[in-house]
């Protein structure tokens, strides 16, 4: 028999300011009105906007997404965490967004998106509406693939890009999901990445990885990182090899993280597709015969919920 949840979920936007641009965060929240759906562009949205927010307290969650996806990559993820008690708030990373202009460099988004994040959750922890709902002493963190790179960083983890330049030189150089297309990678390290100083937040008390990007970061990089860590990775590694990005992170993290393995491919953790977005991009949405990604990600909801809830 399945509990129902304790709260409906509620959803919002939030201005956020950027050296990039003026961007916007997605937050869903904990409310205790009925929820009625709505269609941003072709996808449906399982929350009600502008709903007041439930009372009490709760956590709160960033949640970043991956290489130009968006804040509704992973909607219904972020609808259920808020129907179990959670603010959510997912940042547009501008630069490497769907439908919004990219970057002009790959070190330009290494950068940027660390602190993109940190905006997000200052501009919803100081905004009316949730300021008085939101935990500042509970706070965690969800990255997908580079979105796992930020949440890695924001961690406490020190990257060494020379150390993923050299990986896609060699080991690398079919790995398109960490290195880009093959040949496509440079042996050099942009001197901007070379001086960086990677900004941490010492707020994040958990973190969840779903198949991170971390070529960057070896046990003296990762040390830094003392929270409890749940990694995702999939059974297919062949778009993002996890043994120089997910096994390695289990290897060289200084806490040995709960694993869980799932069937599918690297974008298997993004939500189902609406026909019209599969119809268009069928490497992100479509997987092997015998894979429900539906089924998948009801159970990963959950898994993800109960983690969050024993660490805030």
């Amino acid at each position: 028999m399945t509990t129902a949840a304790p709260y409906r979920a509620g959803v919002a936007r939030v201005v956020v300011a950027d050296a990039a641009g003026q961007a916007s965060a997605v937050v869903w929240y904990p409310t205790s009105v009925p929820e009625v759906s709505w269609q941003a562009g072709p996808f449906e949205i399982a929350a009600s906007q502008g709903a007041p927010v439930a009372e009490g307290r709760f956590p709160v969650v960033l949640l970043s997404h991956g290489r130009q996806g968006g804040p509704l990559s992973h909607r219904d993820l972020a609808a259920h965490l808020a129907r179990e008690g959670f603010i959510v708030i997912a940042p547009t990373h501008l630069g490497d967004a769907a439908g919004l202009p990219l970057a002009t460099s790959q070190s330009q988004v290494l950068r940027s998106r660390p602190r993109q994040a940190i905006a997000a959750l200052d501009s919803a922890l100081q905004d009316e509406r949730f300021a008085s709902h939101a935990d500042p002493a509970r706070i965690g963190m969800i990255g997908y693939s580079a979105g796992g790179y930020t949440g890695l960083i924001l961690a406490g983890a020190k990257p060494d890009f020379a150390l993923a330049a050299a990986y896609c030189q060699a080991d690398g150089r079919d790995d398109t999901g960490s290195c880009g297309p093959a040949g496509n990678s440079s042996a050099g390290v942009p001197e901007e990445l070379t001086t960086w100083q990677a900004p941490s937040e010492p707020r994040l008390k958990a973190l969840v990885l779903l198949d991170p990007l971390a070529t960057m970061f070896d046990a003296a990089g990762l040390a830094g990182v003392r929270m409890p860590v749940l990694l995702y990775r999939p059974q297919d590694d062949t778009y993002m090899k996890a043994g120089a990005n997910a096994r390695a992170l289990a290897r060289n993290l200084p806490h040995p993280p709960q694993e869980i393995l799932v069937p599918g491919r690297h974008f298997v953790f993004v939500d189902p597709c609406p026909q019209k977005v599969a119809a268009e991009a069928a490497m992100i949405c479509r997987d092997e015969p015998g894979i429900d990604r539906a089924v998948l990600h009801r159970k990963m909801e959950n898994e993800i919920a109960v983690f969050l809830k024993k660490y805030l």
